[in-house]
């Protein structure tokens, strides 16, 4: 069984801040948290979400009966977690081995797993009780209440080592009633001892307790306090935001199902009568709710289309899947090619003699998709891309809708405009106009800063491949560092003009990450997004080409950005040195080239240091956590420019097309001057 990564790790978390206007604020942030503990939450809401769910379709349930609210409070710093809901409850003949044994609930019942539950992948809630120091379980139903705590108190403890009980006997007493919930039959113990804990197991509630209540009670409460010696140690606390918009999801996705979140400080309530198309009721952009149910019920859709690009979000079941799936991608590409296919966007293609491309019509809209389907299938236990074959039904459902969505949307007029965008960019002037900034969001690895003041001095890292933003990512400051990779060399811009430069995917993206100005001048560097350009590359001849050609690109173009002091190379440590002086303390150092390294080892000979370890970094890909952290601090190096004129010269010559015979000359002056010397 599986709960996720139990260290912290880096991800996007949406955001949705309910602004004065009525108007919802969707943002993307990185956040940093444990996944498995995360998983541990979910997973004790999912039960809840699921009673709600079968309380909708099942007719046998009286209406006092059915669930309609769950609570979630955090305590205790927000390491102690309550989740309640009002909903049937368990059977007390089955409450017990529900929470004892992986996978015992409905859940895992394969005629139920067919209806509406959130997917076969499911850990089950008796491994959240294995990786708590503290699970405590309430629940009525049918006019009988059921309580157990199912953790070893401190209490108990307590009484075992008055009891004078050895500590690896206390271990094993420890798993039994682990596994059985129970001690009773702990054979390895005498008669009079286990009598004599059964005092404490009853009055600390370790015991199952049952007692008859009023039939007009009914639920279930859960309350957990993680263990961190699972979580290898982190902090188990949960973050007020985060949880937040979790359980914001969750009211959103669930329509008419109340969510209270209560804190030490604060409460706050969730409740959307009518699911994601309360969040957008009052946004200032158009947007179509397509809805869509099979006659088997067996596969139902609620998707709002929003017209304006921006980052698609979907749920599965309740589960939000981010990193999508096959079934949503085909979604997305069959509103793209079906309305590719309209009379008038094959006409305007005709006329612009270009084809209207995927990404036009994606640049357009984006999505936010709520499936329910029977026995969902995904990649992997985290639940984060679906793979259930859905084409036949997505088809259906794009037949039906698209000519709303296209007229609600205005789709093809703003398709229109993406393609003139293409073709005419070299018109800066006009496609300054028409051109629509690529948002952040949806820039492929681009990973955005978020900056917490305005004073903060931010710096884009422009680096060489996928290795040089994983080496940075770990080390950066989310709040003023961005990150971008480069894919290979980038385009030799010289002589091109900038509407050329620009039909380049990745020189674009830059351009828009920085927003700079397609035809005036930066006037003031403060209407850029960045601060500081940082090129960070691998010290060898692709890295300086690549580097160079960057450079070039921005000089080219905008060459105040060297007057403003903005445009920076890093320089990443070639060497990491661990020396030893005589009093045996050893030193981490860091060397850009051979040159330093040399002068490093010198000095540690004539200061009688020893050489404890040296690594020579072939790339980027090999710098260490510390040498990048090192680069970043200390490796930045401003490029500044004294004689415009004089660089034009020697950017044209050594990048234009149409002066090779001059580089030809430069190098044979530089090859003579070598074998001279």
């Amino acid at each position: 069984m599986w709960l996720g990564q139990n260290s912290p790790s880096l991800f996007e978390q949406h955001f949705f801040k309910l602004k004065k206007d009525g108007a919802y604020d969707i943002s993307h942030q990185e956040i940093q948290d444990v996944p498995a503990k995360l998983k541990c939450l979910d997973e004790a809401c999912m039960n809840a979400i699921d009673e709600y769910n079968r309380n909708l379709i099942d007719r046998k349930i009286p209406s006092s009966r059915k669930m309609t609210t769950l609570w979630v409070s955090l305590s205790q710093k927000g390491r102690r977690v309550k989740v309640v809901d009002n909903g049937r409850g368990i059977p007390s003949k089955n409450a017990e081995q529900v929470f004892l044994h992986l996978m015992y609930g409905e859940n895992f019942d394969d005629q139920a797993r067919k209806e509406h539950i959130t997917g076969q992948n499911g850990v089950g809630i008796s491994l959240v009780r294995i990786v708590s120091k503290y699970f405590k379980v309430q629940t009525s139903h049918q006019g009988e209440s059921f309580s157990k705590l199912f953790t070893i108190s401190d209490t108990f403890k307590e009484a075992c080592e008055k009891l004078k009980i050895p500590s690896s006997l206390q271990e094993k007493l420890f798993l039994h009633f682990d596994e059985n919930g129970s001690i009773k039959n702990f054979s390895k113990l005498e008669g009079k001892l286990i009598s004599q804990l059964q005092k404490t197991v009853k009055s600390n509630g370790m015991g199952t307790t049952t007692k008859q209540v009023d039939k007009n009670e009914h639920g279930t409460s859960i309350e957990f306090e993680l263990d961190p010696k699972y979580f290898s140690n982190e902090n188990t606390s949960f973050n007020e935001k985060y949880t937040a918009q979790y359980l914001q999801d969750l009211a959103m996705i669930n329509p008419g199902l109340e969510i209270v979140l209560e804190t030490e400080k604060d409460k706050q309530v969730f409740f959307f009568k009518k699911g994601l198309e309360d969040i957008f009721k009052n946004t200032p952009q158009p947007y179509y709710h397509l809805k869509f149910q099979t006659p088997k019920k067996d596969f139902t859709l609620s998707s709002i289309l929003v017209g304006e690009e921006g980052k698609t979000l979907s749920w599965v079941n309740s589960n939000f899947v981010s990193l999508g799936g096959s079934a949503i991608e085909y979604l997305v590409n069959r509103v793209c090619d079906e309305t590719r296919r309209k009379p008038t966007i094959v006409a305007y293609e005709k006329r612009l003699k270009t084809s209207a491309t995927r990404n036009d019509v994606r640049a357009c809209f984006h999505m936010y998709n709520n499936f329910r389907l029977s026995a969902p299938r995904f990649k992997s236990q985290d639940k984060s891309y679906l793979i259930n074959d859905l084409k036949q039904e997505i088809r259906e459902v794009i037949d039906t809708h698209l000519d709303k969505i296209i007229k609600r949307l205005g789709l093809v007029n703003k398709i229109k405009e993406e393609m003139s965008r293409r073709v005419k960019i070299k018109d800066i002037d006009s496609a300054q106009k028409d051109l629509k900034k690529t948002s952040f969001t949806s820039i492929p690895k681009f990973i955005p800063c978020t900056p917490t003041s305005s004073n903060e001095i931010k710096t884009l890292f422009i680096g060489e491949g996928d290795s040089a933003i994983a080496g940075l990512r770990p080390v950066r400051q989310p709040t003023i560092h961005g990150l971008f990779p480069l894919r290979g060399k980038p385009l030799n811009v010289k002589g091109l003009s900038l509407s050329k430069a620009l039909a380049n995917e990745e020189l674009k993206n830059i351009v828009s990450i920085l927003k700079l100005p397609f035809s005036d001048k930066i006037q003031n560097p403060k209407d850029l997004t960045f601060d500081r350009i940082a090129i960070m590359t691998d010290a060898d001849y692709d890295g300086y080409s690549i580097r160079s050609l960057i450079l070039s690109f921005f000089f080219e173009y905008w060459p105040e950005l060297f007057s403003f002091n903005m445009i920076y190379m890093v320089e990443a440590p070639l060497y990491e040195v661990e020396l030893e002086n005589p009093d045996k303390k050893k030193r981490v150092f860091y060397c850009i080239d051979d040159n330093e390294y040399d002068v490093l080892i010198s000095k540690a000979k004539k200061s009688d240091c020893q050489l404890i370890r040296k690594k020579r970094n072939k790339g980027l890909g090999e710098t260490s956590r510390e040498g990048m952290s090192y680069a970043i601090m200390n490796g930045l190096i401003c490029i500044g420019v004294k004689d415009i004129k004089q660089c034009r010269k020697t950017q044209d010559i050594w990048f234009h097309k149409d002066k090779a015979h001059l580089r030809r000359k430069e190098i044979s002056d530089y090859v003579s001057l070598f074998f001279d010397e």
